[in-house]
């Protein structure tokens, strides 16, 4: 798998975008910084998104996304972009986004061909998409939240991204569990230690917290840490060198690309 990093901060500030990852040219992990990065011809290629949950830094660039393939439905028939998540978290984007007063419904526009289509998924229950299979499994954050498990059809190494997330044993059971061996994580460190009551109330992770998370596994994968934020960055860098010892891991960057 190819994962292109279009935006992994916790925050909204020039030079730092919100979370969002393209996988193998056609695939997203969130929507947080999509149409900023991606010419019209990229973003023309993208046909699933997966969700993580509902929170506005996930999924904002759904609805830009979809005003600008409008042309391309409105006079060509093609699919529409799949919106794959647990039932909940489209539930809401349904019901508080795309309801044509925040936005229009692009799940009936064009009439004769919708650009978007939702997708619920069960958790723990594998989706193939274009050569990729998919798991979600619920983490503690937002009303409803899932990471996703990410595979190839050939069932070798997998890759993990938590979403947002707190404390989730349930999730790391998940991992050490799967059928496939997952090898890289992508995992958040929001909050440094000193507010780990406000990461807990808000359910994120601290480097601290971090760390007691990933000893849930029987085994130690390369981390890669997103969702820092802006204005705790460097003390969040510093506490997460002391936090990863024994651990490979590596800070992510906006416009990054790595093959999994």
């Amino acid at each position: 798998m190819k994962l292109n990093v279009l935006g992994c901060s916790g925050s909204d500030l020039p030079g730092h975008h919100l979370t969002s990852f393209l996988v193998n040219e056609h695939i997203l992990l969130d929507a947080g910084s999509v149409t900023s990065n991606l010419s019209l011809d990229e973003q023309a290629a993208i046909t699933d998104i997966f969700v993580t949950h509902a929170h506005l830094d996930h999924i904002k660039d759904i609805l830009f996304l979809a005003d600008n393939l409008i042309e391309f439905f409105g006079h060509h028939t093609r699919p529409p972009v799949n919106i794959h998540g647990l039932p909940e978290v489209l539930e809401a984007i349904s019901t508080h986004l795309l309801n044509d007063t925040i936005w229009p419904d692009f799940t009936v526009i064009p009439a004769n061909s919708p650009v978007l289509t939702y997708m619920p998924m069960p958790a723990r229950n594998p989706v193939s998409v274009g050569g990729v299979k998919v798991a979600a499994c619920p983490v503690n954050h937002a009303k409803c939240a899932s990471g996703f498990v990410l595979w190839g059809q050939d069932e070798g190494e997998a890759l993990a991204y938590t979403g947002d997330t707190g404390p989730s044993p349930e999730w790391w059971d998940f991992l050490a569990t799967m059928p496939v061996t997952v090898k890289n994580v992508i995992t958040e460190a929001s909050f440094p230690n000193h507010l780990e009551e406000l990461a807990t109330i808000s359910k994120h992770l601290t480097p601290k917290l971090l760390r007691r998370e990933l000893e849930r596994l029987p085994y130690r994968p390369k981390v890669y840490i997103y969702h820092m934020k802006a204005p705790f960055s460097e003390q969040i860098q510093e506490e997460l060198h002391l936090a990863m010892d024994g651990y490979s891991y590596h800070l992510l960057r906006e416009g990054e690309t790595f093959d999994f």
